[in-house]
């Protein structure tokens, strides 16, 4: 392909890629020469590329195998920080489960706000958690946002001495991620605090609600009762009543029984005396 080329299209190559000066490319005067040094030009970039290609790959396999070593030696420590972390999410995720079962049973509006508040901000630590942790080996344009507020305590000492602290005044701490989780915390307090009086003022709001509730029971089951009770009364009146009837009639019936008995006898009698008196006058 270089042999192809036009001895312009080779300078311009030679001066554009490889940073070739006017003086270089004006003593080359035959196209052999512009050539043969574009040939170098271009097997050095290649062998400067597979060099670069042969780093990575003896970088990438000596990484990944301090990282077996590592994983072998320190695997008891990652399945006990696992199952800790594992245990960790499940107590968040059933407090969390709990709170919104609260909002739900108490309809709390302010409740729900506040959880969401709360989803938020766990989120945001948790990307600032990973982003430091992460920080440490890799850089990434998707990392949390961290202001850098460096303490460097050699210069503090050497400030307070008079001196220059030297080259261990370039060393400090970043205390931005403390000063964010620290705001996290705070913030995170502040809303467990706010949804716990909402769930206190629901919870006073409810209790008001089922005492009406029981006081209305209790009224309607008072008046049931009442009405209950003069109806049995009305009953017992009513049955008392056709009781005292009842044994009035009887009464009566027995009243008017004897007298006709006593009748009966006198009319029997009666004619007793004619019959005799009669069977005497014959005699």
């Amino acid at each position: 392909q270089i042999s192809d080329m036009r001895a312009r299209d080779i300078k311009r190559r030679l001066a554009r890629e490889h940073g070739y000066g006017a003086d270089e490319l004006s003593r080359m005067l035959d196209k052999k020469e512009l050539i043969n040094a574009l040939s170098y030009e271009e097997h050095k970039v290649y062998q400067q590329e597979t060099d670069k290609r042969k780093w990575r790959r003896i970088k990438s396999t000596i990484i990944y195998t301090c990282a077996a070593v590592l994983v072998v030696m320190f695997w008891p420590l990652l399945t006990h920080a696992f199952e800790v972390a594992h245990v960790n999410f499940v107590v968040y995720t059933d407090k969390r489960k709990h709170e919104l079962s609260r909002c739900r049973e108490y309809s709390s509006t302010k409740g729900y706000f506040g959880m969401f508040l709360l989803f938020i901000i766990d989120a945001l630590s948790t990307w600032l958690s990973v982003s430091v942790l992460l920080s440490w080996v890799m850089r990434s344009k998707y990392f949390f946002p961290i202001p850098n507020i460096p303490i460097r305590p050699a210069q503090l000492l050497a400030g307070g001495v008079g001196g220059d602290a030297g080259a261990l005044g370039q060393y400090g701490i970043n205390v931005g991620p403390m000063i964010i989780s620290g705001l996290f915390r705070f913030l995170n307090n502040r809303v467990e605090g706010m949804i716990g009086k909402a769930m206190a003022s629901a919870f006073q709001k409810q209790r008001k609600d089922a005492r009406k509730e029981e006081r209305a029971k209790e009224k309607e089951e008072r008046r049931r009762m009442k009405k209950e009770a003069k109806r049995q009364m009305k009953e017992e009146e009513e049955r008392a009543r056709q009781e005292a009837e009842e044994r009035a009639r009887v009464m009566q019936q027995n009243d008017t029984a004897p007298a006709s008995n006593c009748e009966t006898d006198d009319s029997d009698m009666g004619s007793g005396k004619f019959t005799s008196s009669l069977f005497d006058d014959l005699d």
